[in-house]
């Protein structure tokens, strides 16, 4: 698992968002491998819980996540579990209303089945009760969250959860050696090529992928082919698109653009302009 660390990282639609309602922060040393980070309020406070709502696009990002929104007046937490997704999609979130504030985790999603006590086999896609995944999570969890208002020092307690939690004889080696070679290969390699460096045969392959990431090795390859590509759109300053057209395995300009506004919903310029709005 080590060895994927700091090879990658995902962007959100919006990844400089920083406000009264949202903020992102990194998990510690120990967890990087594994968490891509914590996000959710800053503060429960009524400044916050006055902010409304506001609708946020998600797209795909390789992760999954554990989202706690915390009640106050109510003194009750609810959780969901959001699998792998292939979607883009509007959310509206319930952080800053009704004394609601929101705490998440973001997994990679290789690194879920360490920490849950269920297969991936129906993740895909999938938006369930945290218990459904992991069990106790939300019973455990509960009493951090409620006397916590900072996300600083609810992200330290359940960093400490974390690594009690964290089993690492659930790790198949066979998936990690295959998703290196994805993510080496930013999500160009053939079929062929990641079951030949994972020295498995491709429908062994594919059944342990659903077993322990919830997608095949071809989809995984899909959608992290989107992340780099749109890693470049934002940050690549010599960003070429004729270039990536070659550098990513498009068949053409025309395959890369519908391609990312399937997962985006956006043309690369327009996406780039909305992420920035936010800076």
């Amino acid at each position: 698992m080590f060895k994927l660390n700091g090879i990658y990282r995902p962007v959100t639609a919006q990844p400089f968002l920083s406000d009264k309602t949202y903020i992102e922060l990194q998990p510690c040393k120990a967890l990087s491998p594994y968490v891509c980070c914590f996000w959710g309020t800053p503060e429960h406070s009524p400044e916050t819980a006055s902010a409304g709502e506001r609708d946020i696009l998600v797209i795909p990002d390789t992760c999954m996540d554990i989202i706690f929104y915390v009640n106050m007046d109510k003194s009750e937490v609810n959780a969901l579990f959001a699998g792998i997704s292939d979607n883009t999609f509007q959310d509206r979130t319930q952080a800053g209303t009704a004394s609601i504030s929101c705490f998440a985790i973001r997994f990679y999603c290789w690194a879920v089945p360490l920490f849950s006590h269920e297969p991936m086999k129906h993740a895909f896609n999938s938006f369930v009760d945290t218990d459904v995944y992991f069990k106790n999570f939300k019973r455990d969890l509960q009493d951090i969250l409620m006397d916590n208002t900072l996300i600083t020092d609810r992200a330290a307690k359940v960093e400490q959860y974390l690594i009690k939690k964290l089993d690492s004889n659930k790790q198949n080696n066979n998936v990690m050696n295959a998703v290196y070679k994805i993510l080496e290969a930013k999500g160009t390699p053939t079929s062929a090529e990641i079951s030949g460096y994972a020295a498995v045969g491709q429908r062994q392959l594919e059944r342990l992928f659903l077993e322990y990431v919830g997608v095949s090795p071809q989809k995984l390859s899909k959608l992290v082919r989107f992340q780099y590509l749109w890693h470049d759109i934002l940050f690549d300053g010599n960003f070429n698109m004729h270039d990536s057209v070659c550098k990513y395995t498009y068949s053409d300009q025309s395959h890369l653009l519908n391609d990312f506004k399937r997962y985006h919903t956006l043309s690369p310029g327009d996406a780039r302009t909305f992420a920035y709005k936010t800076r």
